[in-house]
């Protein structure tokens, strides 16, 4: 009598872990790395990509890319999805391939969010940095309630190096706030 009951709650149990793990599709790449895949931008070319990333915020501040990284990342199809799934304001995903990174051509962003980077190959690229600021939140007059708050997000675009040097702005068009 006592093995009837526990063989009908285990099917019960198997159905809620199972709807648990079909609610929200895993944030993640699904294309595989492959180091070949990149070899084509390992080239150094003649082109130099130089520009300035900003934020302009609600309030009419400016906020810059001073001393964030600009990388600019070959647009593979491993990068591409990547260029995707920033659009949801989560970041990289936890799975993307570090290794990934030896093939990106890298600038500080000066105080002014100004940078540039040289040697570039004609060919497609991801440009992207990150932006910062913190806001006032406080609710009342109350220490310890509400404060400042830090914001932030990616700013990116996929760019074309055709046969010329190139100058970008990054702005808030290009921007994609971090999600709480």
């Amino acid at each position: 009598m006592g093995m009837t009951s526990v063989v009908r709650v285990v099917p019960f149990l198997a159905l809620l872990v199972a709807g648990g793990c079909a609610s929200e599709p895993a944030y993640q790449i699904l294309t595989p790395f492959l180091d070949n895949d990149f070899q084509t931008w390992k080239k150094p070319g003649p082109y130099t990509v130089s520009g300035q990333a900003f934020y302009k915020v609600a309030d009419g501040r400016v906020i810059t890319c001073a001393g964030e990284t600009v990388s600019l990342m070959p647009l593979t199809g491993y990068n591409m999805e990547l260029s995707k799934l920033l659009e949801s304001g989560k970041g990289y995903p936890p799975n993307y391939e570090r290794r990934a990174h030896k093939y990106d051509h890298k600038a500080l962003c000066d105080g002014d969010g100004r940078f540039s980077i040289s040697g570039i190959p004609s060919l497609n690229w991801l440009l992207i940095t990150r932006v910062s600021w913190q806001e006032d939140g406080t609710l009342s007059a109350v220490p310890l309630v509400g404060g400042p708050s830090n914001k932030g997000g990616w700013l990116y675009q996929e760019i074309s190096i055709d046969g010329a040097d190139m100058k970008v702005t990054l702005s808030n068009q290009d921007f994609v706030a971090d999600k709480e």
